[in-house]
């Protein structure tokens, strides 16, 4: 329960998933009252409007009412500056064109702002995870560095992502900045990133390889506990298949970073085996192409080791210039910052509404 001030902004908020709509109500980035939970009905468009017409119902009446803006994520494609839904796979209720952000606003008379997790996930990181984090860290050093930008990356069924600019989001001109799963696999040209940075991924390069009689029903935590030793199977895959997402995702980070120049945070469920690919990423971040010229011209650190996180957050001496960025994992999980991010969007728009 949030103990802030009454006169906050109250957003409500939704995580849309294909089976169930969870929902929630924010005040100053904080759940007040209790969250709801309602079938997402995904093939019925009426049945599944419906039951978001309730769940936010109740949200805002189990915190005191009087929402200020409705936000949240969806999954696309979509015009989300429009707020029209366009063939949802998991949701094929919303295909062909279906304008829900009008139709919220118009049902509880707020303003309605959807948008795409990987986005969100990566302004809730910016707004209130790793990017403060890092900066505080850096103030508290006494060093004159800063950052400003923020790449998100989250690793799960698939390949997420977003981007923070000087603290905005960067949306594009089609909404579509952030689709990071369409980049070209680094070391398989033929397909795109995805298919090396993703649960099928590991599972299908340890159960090609494996010499164990349950390869193929092995989960990536199941691989991880074999990786680290902590359940029988064949070790030398499994880490083998953590190290080849490690690559594929450098080798898109490297992309990302040429272009962008700013921290990088990685959530999603495959992040918390961060310790099984985070040496191979930083192996091509900081590695150099077949020339020899260096990947990238700044040193990336991983700032979940602790002699790696040290050296960065050094300060740099008056005459030196280094540029470096780093890498870290997500402070907040990848639910709670796309809610932040939710919540952060509709508080911008809030202020600069007329």
């Amino acid at each position: 329960m949030s103990t802030t001030p009454d006169n906050s902004p109250l957003v409500l908020t939704l995580d849309a998933g294909g089976t169930n709509f969870s929902f929630a109500a924010l005040r100053d980035g904080r759940r007040v009252g209790e969250p709801v939970v309602l079938p997402a009905a995904a093939g019925n468009l009426d049945h599944s409007l419906a039951n978001l017409f309730e769940g936010f119902t109740r949200v805002n009446e189990g915190a005191g009412g009087g929402a200020s803006a409705i936000s949240f994520a969806f999954p696309g494609p979509a015009d989300y500056r429009r707020g029209v839904l366009y063939n949802v796979g998991n949701l094929p209720a919303y295909s062909g064109g279906v304008p829900l952000a009008e139709i919220l606003s118009k049902k509880f008379g707020v303003p309605t702002l959807i948008n795409n997790d990987g986005d969100l996930f990566a302004l809730g990181e910016a707004a209130a995870g790793l990017l403060p984090e890092v900066n505080a860290k850096l103030e508290e050093g006494g060093g004159p560095r800063r950052y400003h930008n923020l790449i998100g990356l989250t690793l799960g069924t698939g390949f997420g992502g977003g981007i923070v600019l000087n603290g905005k989001l960067l949306q594009g001109d089609n909404s579509l900045t952030g689709e990071v799963w369409l980049l070209r696999h680094g070391f398989n040209p033929d397909v795109n990133a995805e298919e090396g940075v993703s649960i099928r991924a590991v599972t299908g390069a340890y159960a090609g390889v494996a010499s164990d009689p349950n390869a193929g029903e092995r989960t990536p935590q199941d691989i991880a506990r074999i990786a680290d030793g902590e359940i029988e199977g064949d070790a030398v895959a499994a880490k083998e298949a953590f190290a080849q997402l490690g690559h594929t995702l450098g080798d898109a980070v490297a992309n990302l970073v040429t272009v962008l120049d700013g921290l990088v945070v990685v959530g999603g469920g495959l992040s918390k085996a961060h310790k099984l690919f985070m040496p191979a990423l930083l192996e091509v971040v900081n590695g150099a192409f077949p020339s020899g010229r260096d990947r990238l011209v700044q040193q990336v650190y991983n700032l979940e080791c602790p002699t790696d996180a040290a050296k960065f957050y050094e300060p740099p001496s008056p005459t030196e210039h280094a540029p470096q960025t780093g890498v870290g994992i997500s402070r907040l999980g990848a639910n709670d910052a796309v809610g932040i991010g939710a919540y952060t969007v509709a508080i911008d728009a809030l202020r600069t509404s007329p």
